[in-house]
């Protein structure tokens, strides 16, 4: 059994992208995450000490997210994706959504970003 949890709107100011500008003036990034933990048997007996808090996974990717600076969002996902799996073996598969609404485009736009999804053994 796996169930789905998830975290919306986790906006963080940070200083990843391709142009010098971008590094060192920063820019928002909005993340939303799901992840997929077996939460059956902590959540019938209450358990809270056995979850994976949203709090620790808020952590988590706040800290990447003002870690080492990177020029692809792609990389960005790819690395809080890996920390979430990592630090918290319980978690099955984990789901990156990563919005760059600020992203340097020459035009009228409201959003751009990534999706990327990894689960647990897979390279």
């Amino acid at each position: 059994m796996s169930d789905r949890i998830f975290l919306r709107g986790v906006q963080v100011h940070a200083h990843h992208g391709v142009f010098a500008e971008e590094r060192k003036l920063g820019q928002r990034f909005v993340f939303d995450v799901d992840y997929w933990v077996d939460a059956g048997a902590y959540a019938a007996s209450d358990d809270h000490s056995r979850a994976v808090s949203y709090a620790d996974v808020h952590e988590t990717v706040v800290a990447v997210a003002t870690g080492k600076p990177v020029a692809l969002i792609e990389a960005l996902a790819e690395n809080v994706a890996a920390a979430l799996l990592s630090r918290f073996p319980t978690i099955e598969q984990v789901r990156i959504e990563l919005h760059k609404p600020g992203a340097p485009i020459a035009g009228i736009f409201s959003d751009v970003g990534v999706e990327i999804i990894r689960r647990r053994g897979e390279a």
